[in-house]
């Protein structure tokens, strides 16, 4: 790692005023060093600070950073303002960072907000490493695809949802360039693993397609009265005897428990199974079609998704996760 070319050559990127443009040629150059290029903006003066990680596969890691004479002194680096610590003003009344996660996380129930904070910086963390530079033609498309699905089919609904949530059009490249540059990680973590995963859990999406009621506890259904099964769905529903929820749903076998995978994956189309006792109530359902899962682009992108989110937790299990609010007590946790 002491190596001087190198390190010459990554000082040149910190000093010579192009860090991010200088950075390709120095990975060129040391193709075994892994290298992130880390920037800061210092609140205190609206400067820009660079640093980079320089890592070797045996895990040794240099932290190389450079000031410029007259810039920032090192003691300041690093200074929060007072207002760094909130997230939200509404008319006057303040939201610290605190309340907002404690909300989500305690009230809300949304916790999974804070898992996918995680996974977003993870995911950063992987793209700095190792870009994956898009081409305009690819960030077109990759553009037009967010606004079909979000529904933005014309200049006017575009500029109305970015005005409604206060994006700016720069912003919204940034946004889809994420996106963009998120899908082709996925990719890549998943390239060459893909028929691998189906041939051995392929059996995990199989695809039952039925009909569901969750029912409060206490409460029987009678599938087998005139009406049949949604006929006794909606007299349960009307009678405030069913947890309102999706009625028609499309399963796949490795997105339930075991309990109900036996249950709808070993029955006959027609036939009702259940109840079974789950955190919302208890669940009914009738199997219409149950079909074994095929290879094609669907399914494809669905293991892909299952590789990448593997990735994701592997990566987790072995990062240090640090949250900047509430007590200390809060942030261990």
């Amino acid at each position: 790692m002491a190596d001087g070319r190198m390190l010459a050559d990554a000082l040149g990127v910190l000093s010579g005023g192009r860090a991010g443009q200088d950075l390709d040629r120095f990975r060129a150059d040391h193709p075994g060093v892994r290298v992130r290029l880390v920037s800061q903006r210092e609140e205190y003066d609206g400067s820009l600070h660079h640093a980079l990680l320089l890592k070797e596969d045996h895990g040794a890691t240099i932290s190389l950073s450079w000031c410029p004479d007259l810039e920032l002194p090192w003691p300041l680096r690093g200074v929060h303002r007072a207002g760094e610590h909130l997230l939200l003003r509404v008319n006057g009344v303040e939201t610290p960072v605190a309340r907002a996660v404690a909300y989500l996380d305690f009230i809300w129930d949304e916790s999974r907000l804070a898992d996918r904070l995680v996974t977003d910086s993870l995911v950063r963390e992987a793209l700095e490493e190792a870009p994956e530079p898009l081409t305009d033609a690819e960030l077109q498309e990759a553009m037009n695809a967010f606004r079909r699905a979000r529904g933005l089919l014309t200049g006017q609904e575009t500029r109305a949802w970015m005005e409604r949530n206060r994006i700016s059009h720069r912003e919204l490249e940034e946004l889809v360039t994420a996106e963009a540059s998120v899908a082709r990680l996925r990719s890549r973590t998943a390239a060459g693993r893909v028929e691998e995963w189906f041939a051995e859990y392929g059996r995990e999406l199989d695809v039952a397609r039925v009909a569901q009621v969750v029912l409060v506890p206490g409460v029987a259904l009678d599938a087998d009265e005139p009406a049949g099964f949604l006929g006794a769905v909606e007299r349960a529903f009307a009678g405030g005897a069913a947890v309102p929820g999706e009625v028609f749903a499309t399963l796949r076998r490795g997105d339930l428990s075991r309990e109900v995978a036996d249950l709808v994956f070993g029955a006959e189309p027609g036939t009702v199974v259940g109840p079974v006792e789950t955190e919302r109530g208890h669940l009914m359902v009738k199997v219409l079609t149950v079909e074994p899962a095929v290879f094609d682009g669907t399914v494809r992108d669905l293991i892909e998704r299952r590789i990448f989110a593997e990735w994701v937790e592997r990566r987790r299990n072995t990062a240090k996760i640090e949250w900047f609010w509430g007590t200390a007590e809060q942030t261990e946790r």
